[in-house]
């Protein structure tokens, strides 16, 4: 994502083109009348260029900027899902992420075990055991690998170890290595500050949902294409190239106006 450093940098950049595009109109007078409409042109391509160059990408980032600023007014929080191996001390992981400013609660609610090869009379016996289990709210049996979400906030690591137990005492199916699910409530205007925290703790971050989420996925899915901003700037070159054109004559229309 581009910083705010970065944006405004991009808009200083359009900013000289702009500058250039009318100078070229205050040279007018100096190349002939026939020169106007190339002029223009130049303009419509000056403009259409920083367009595409510097404003989209300022644009694009804009749903992103929306959805940050909504987040420092929100009361709403926002959930971030985690993979976090299975090998890891899950409950000291959970401790030291609920303990970060802003996050709210931290549970499990699942996990992911990839397997060796499932053939499809195997999967229905695998099929029949999930069902069966009360803590289950749902699952997906795949050729190598199992996904199970949770009814509550039960212990996730004791769920994937009766199922690796039974899997190989009963069908035979070796377990090869798991990701635990551990789901974040974090307060909307500190998602960020959450979000690095767990970047640098190098925790797998798999998806960010809640309404601001859902604000930047939406205006993100309706952002008009490159060629409409390029059109737009393009439009606001022409502005500016013809504003250099008329500026020396407007200027000797208010002198005129003052001396008299």
């Amino acid at each position: 994502m581009m910083d705010l450093f970065g944006g405004i940098i991009y808009i200083i950049l359009f900013i000289i083109i702009m500058v250039f595009a009318f100078s070229m109109g205050i040279l007018s007078p100096y190349v002939g009348r026939k020169e106007i409409v190339s002029i223009i042109a130049i303009g419509f391509v000056l403009g259409a260029i920083g367009g595409y160059f510097f404003i989209y990408p300022i644009y694009e980032e804009s749903p992103y900027v929306i959805g940050n600023v909504q987040g420092l007014f929100t009361m709403d929080s926002e959930v971030i899902n985690l993979n976090i191996p299975s090998t890891s001390n899950i409950s000291d992981v959970t401790e030291r992420i609920h303990n970060v400013n802003g996050v709210n609660s931290v549970s499990t609610n699942g996990f992911e075990l990839k397997t060796s090869d499932i053939n499809n009379e195997t999967k229905r016996y695998i099929n029949d055991y999930l069902a069966n289990d009360s803590e289950i709210e749902s699952y997906e049996v795949g050729t190598n690998s199992i996904s199970v979400d949770l009814k509550t906030d039960a212990s996730s690591t004791a769920t994937l170890g009766s199922l690796v137990n039974w899997l190989s005492s009963s069908v035979g199916v070796s377990s090869e290595f798991a990701f635990v699910h551990i789901k974040v409530k974090v307060n909307a205007n500190q998602v960020l500050d959450v979000k690095d925290y767990l970047k640098e703790n190098q925790y797998t971050i798999v998806s960010v949902q809640g309404p601001v989420q859902d604000s930047i996925h939406y205006f993100y899915d309706n952002l008009v294409p490159e060629y409409v901003i390029m059109i737009i700037t393009g439009i606001v070159g022409v502005i500016v190239a013809i504003a250099g054109i008329y500026v020396e004559p407007l200027t000797k229309v208010l002198r005129s106006f003052r001396r008299n």
